[in-house]
């Protein structure tokens, strides 16, 4: 399925910034699976610039000499400053690179390894979160992950990491004219290699219902008993308790990046399991819902213990601040926090330099009074 020499001359888009707790990520279009009955086909074919459907600023040598210009061109922008190298052979701008965030760049970086090959590979791993518009925590990786069929064990070369795990063909899907494993896959395999917190933070995405691609389309719903079902297909290969230990503990209520990732690091303080997304109702019969909720039994002066992670994205996004200024979304928060508040209960917050702390979340948690299970 794989062809490891590339097409030049022989050499070689959602993270989770722990500053801002900002997730990115790009447009795409599913189709189909790989020989799946009932569904498109997927060719796996050769593939060029011109087989995404989106518009790409990446230049390639071999392309521009194929229709009468002079590839060398690139190769002297890139001594002049003028362009930025991703693979042997292929560029873009340095000023349009220079510009663009961690995930616009690590998507240029996938479209760049992609048209090294001589048929189309299949993206996995970090490289299909991407392109899932699952998030991760902290920036994308520089080298791009690919599945390749045989018995090798994992091994990177010229910027891309390739991955020999047996795949199913209904377990390919095709993305903007790019061939990831499904979504339930990548979860499976993020949750055998990446870190814990990290992990979660992408299961939870994974697991949360409906599910939108990036584009805001909906897209078939994953369920926890699945993912965990999948995990558990996998036997004893490396990775598998790790991944078990993930898939028991994602959980698609989960409401943010910065929720997960503090639900993550509350596990690993020792800290007591919280309620997710406990509603509380309003004096005008609404409700406020609060990301985490301790019962009484947790705290040393048995009151109830509301806590709330406040990410940045909460007082400067069009989608949350409802047409609101600034002003009035802190106003309305103040509110909220004081209807929330209670004699029996208490309420604590933190912001993404707490969540992303095992020490700083135990550390504020028992500080409020939540007694500690280890």
């Amino acid at each position: 399925m794989c062809q490891t020499n590339s097409t030049g001359s022989g050499e070689f888009g959602a993270s989770v910034s722990p500053s801002t707790g900002c997730v990115r990520a790009g447009l795409c279009t599913v189709r189909g699976g790989v020989g799946r009955p009932g569904r498109r086909s997927v060719s796996i074919g050769s593939v060029d610039s011109r087989d995404f459907p989106y518009p790409t600023e990446l230049q390639r040598t071999r392309e521009l000499e194929l229709i009468g210009h002079d590839g060398r061109a690139l190769r002297r922008g890139l001594t002049a400053g003028e362009q930025h190298r991703l693979l042997r052979g292929i560029y873009v701008s340095a000023p349009l690179w220079a510009a663009s965030d961690d995930d616009a760049r690590y998507l240029m970086r996938i479209q760049a390894a992609v048209l090294t090959r001589r048929s189309r590979p299949v993206l996995s791993h970090l490289s299909a979160a991407r392109i899932w518009g699952l998030p991760v925590l902290g920036r994308w990786p520089t080298q791009v992950h690919l599945r390749c069929s045989g018995g090798a064990t994992r091994h990177a070369r010229n910027g891309i990491v390739w991955h020999y795990d047996s795949i199913d063909d209904d377990e390919i899907v095709e993305i903007d004219g790019l061939l990831v494993t499904s979504r339930l896959r990548t979860m499976v395999d993020l949750a055998r290699t990446e870190r814990f917190a990290s992990v979660i933070v992408a299961l939870d995405a994974g697991l949360r219902a409906p599910f939108l691609l990036p584009n805001g389309s909906r897209e078939r719903d994953v369920s926890a008993e699945e993912l965990q079902e999948a995990v558990a297909r996998l036997g004893t290969v490396r990775g598998c308790r790790g991944a078990g230990l993930a898939a028991a503990f994602a959980d698609g209520q989960s409401g943010s990046a910065g929720e997960s990732v503090s639900r993550a690091n509350i596990y690993l303080a020792g800290l007591p399991a919280p309620e997710l997304q406990v509603a509380y109702p309003r004096p005008d019969g609404g409700e406020d819902k609060v990301d985490f909720t301790w019962n009484a039994r947790h705290h040393v002066r048995r009151l109830t213990l509301l806590g709330e992670f406040d990410g940045k994205v909460k007082y400067t996004r069009a989608q949350y601040m409802g047409g609101r200024t600034i002003q009035e979304v802190v106003w309305d928060e103040k509110v909220r926090e004081d209807r929330l508040r209670a004699p029996v209960r208490g309420m604590v917050r933190w912001l993404w330099d707490v969540a992303v702390s095992p020490v700083r979340l135990r550390a504020l948690l028992t500080a409020t009074g939540l007694r500690p299970e280890r």
